[in-house]
């Protein structure tokens, strides 16, 4: 049974069709129908296929003929009736000429050189539109596979917008060094993800800073106002016990003026009869104290510079920048 079973093994292993992988579907019907792809896309992957399977050409046609469907299919049928013992190459070229890019090689050159990177375009997405257009110069024989990595960064440094920081540094580091295609694009999307990363963090910090900010300013403005009210409360308090020893004052006048039978010796002037309830001093009442008028005095200077405090916190705070 062992033995059977590595024979099987060892067969299958010889066999051209073990273990590759299958090309996706394609018929060239527009819209794609769902699980194939575009052309772009299929020619794509079939050129880079028929490159590296290892296998008699008879084994590539085969491949490509199964993946297939419709009118493609009828192309390739075609193309065999015509040309009997065609390669798998010559059916890419015949798939290319019927739904590829009506461009002829002149016209996709032409088309490379005057590509540009737009504003706001990363470098990286600018990169490879120039990859999709030069590599249908070389579907169509305009230029040699080799060539195009050095056609390719003659085009970066030429279209790139003159003030993109990554192109910046690419001056520098490689006019003169020239890069394979893999190690161009890594190297521009490390740059632009380091970008991306100061550009998060830097908005993080700022965001941070606006609500620390206003969260700084509304505890001032509420204890402030806090304090406002305070102070509010105690004039009116002060106001009140003013006005009630007023009254007193008058009180004490009249009962004074109102008893002429008291003896001589008890008329005392009513000057001396006054005390004040504010200092204990006699000769004056609590609402004309000196004392109390210069305890007023810090109290209402308090109470103008909270206003000030206030009204400078709210002009600054509309300055703020967040």
């Amino acid at each position: 049974m062992g033995k059977l079973v590595k024979t099987l093994a060892q067969n299958s292993a010889a066999s051209p069709n073990y273990g590759y992988g299958k090309l996706r579907f394609y018929s060239g019907k527009v819209p794609v129908p769902t699980g194939e792809e575009d052309f772009e896309t299929w020619i794509d992957q079939a050129v880079q296929a028929v490159e590296e399977w290892e296998v008699a050409d008879t084994v590539k046609r085969q491949r490509l003929i199964e993946s297939l469907r419709g009118s493609a299919s009828d192309v390739i049928r075609n193309l065999k009736r015509d040309k009997p013992g065609c390669t798998a190459a010559e059916y890419l070229e015949a798939l290319q000429e019927i739904f590829g890019g009506v461009e002829d090689c002149a016209e996709l050159i032409h088309k490379f050189s005057h590509t540009y990177q737009k504003e706001g375009e990363e470098l990286s997405t600018y990169v490879w539109r120039l990859d999709k257009i030069i590599h249908q110069v070389i579907l169509k024989g305009g230029m040699e596979s080799s060539h195009a990595n050095n056609a390719l960064m003659d085009q970066i440094f030429k279209g790139a917008l003159p003030l993109d920081r990554i192109m910046l540094k690419f001056q520098t580091r490689y006019q003169s060094k020239r890069l394979t295609y893999s190690k161009l694009v890594k190297a521009i999307r490390e740059e632009e993800a380091l970008i991306k990363a100061k550009r998060v963090a830097n908005a993080s910090h700022t965001v941070f800073t606006a609500e620390v900010g206003t969260l700084c300013v509304a505890d001032i403005q509420t204890e402030v106002l806090a304090l406002k009210t305070q102070m509010s409360q105690m004039i009116e308090l002060m106001t009140l016990l003013s006005a009630k020893d007023t009254r007193t004052e008058g009180v004490a006048v009249a009962s004074n003026r109102g008893s002429p039978s008291e003896p001589q010796e008890e008329n005392i002037p009513t000057l001396s009869r006054k005390k004040c309830f504010g200092c204990g001093e006699i000769g004056h009442f609590r609402a004309q104290c000196p004392k109390g008028r210069a305890e007023k005095k810090p109290v209402e200077e308090l109470l103008k510079a909270v206003e000030k405090l206030l009204s400078t916190l709210q002009a600054g705070n509309s300055r703020l920048p967040w």
